[in-house]
């Protein structure tokens, strides 16, 4: 066989596999991109055993794939298992790290779930505001993830000095909008929280706390006994089988 021949085969060999190695690469992609849509819808039906089965599905095929990293992050922490979630928000963050809505996950976990390190979900909070790639809602999510911390420490002033800067830059901001419904309410300030609250139900749909913490600002001496029988109303109608409906019969 001659040297131009072995060349061309050998440069055959060389295109068969590279070409394999690319199909084998689309199809893991695939697959873990079927079980990633598969493991959110599941999480959004509260199938949570499912959604984890379908979401370690997705890095197993794909481990470099950071949405699959952040949701199986969430699904983590919503049933309590914080060590693995702290490690998958770490690894979305690291395979992609201009990731803000894992960043974002992230700091809200730090704040939330593991109260002292709080500051470190200040800081990176604090971080996602002040870069200029984040103006607009990005900015004023970070911000009422600030109030949120603030809170968090019971610093009631940081809090809402946090939450109406979010307001400033996006006034429709619906976590910044309820976490001002709740603060006004802690602080017996009936016709704020409930300006508040009616602001947010204009932005998003009802939910058993939100209708809960209508009822509750409207249960006080100078609260509306009329709109506390429409929120009732409301969420016997819409959430018969929530915690609220049931604490309200």
């Amino acid at each position: 066989m001659s040297p131009a021949i072995k060349l061309a085969l050998l440069s055959l060999t060389l295109l068969l596999g590279a070409c394999a190695s690319t199909q084998e690469r689309e199809f893991r992609r695939n697959v873990a991109e079927a079980n990633f849509k598969l493991g959110i819808g599941y999480m959004q039906s509260g199938h949570f055993e499912v959604a984890a089965e379908k979401l370690l599905k997705a890095l197993e095929f794909d481990d470099n794939y950071p949405e699959a990293h952040n949701a199986v992050a969430v699904l983590y922490e919503e049933i309590r298992e914080y060590a693995p979630a702290e490690h998958h928000y770490r690894q979305a963050i690291q395979l992609r790290p201009d990731y803000t809505l894992a960043r974002m996950n992230f700091a809200r976990f730090l704040c939330t779930r593991q109260p002292a390190r709080a500051a470190e979900g200040e800081s990176e909070y604090q971080r996602i505001a002040a870069d200029p790639a984040n103006a607009g809602a990005t900015a004023a999510d970070a911000y009422a993830g600030l109030g949120l911390c603030a809170r968090q420490r019971n610093d009631p002033v940081q809090a809402e000095t946090w939450l109406r800067r979010a307001l400033e830059i996006d006034p429709n901001n619906t976590t910044a909008l309820y976490q001002l419904a709740e603060l006004s309410h802690s602080q017996d300030k009936v016709l704020q929280s409930r300006a508040f609250l009616q602001r947010y139900h204009a932005q998003a749909r009802p939910t058993p706390q939100s209708l809960w913490l209508g009822i509750v600002i409207e249960s006080a001496p100078d609260g509306d006994s009329q709109l506390r029988r429409q929120y009732a109303a409301l969420l016997a109608a819409q959430f018969p089988n929530s915690d609220e409906a049931r604490r309200l019969q």
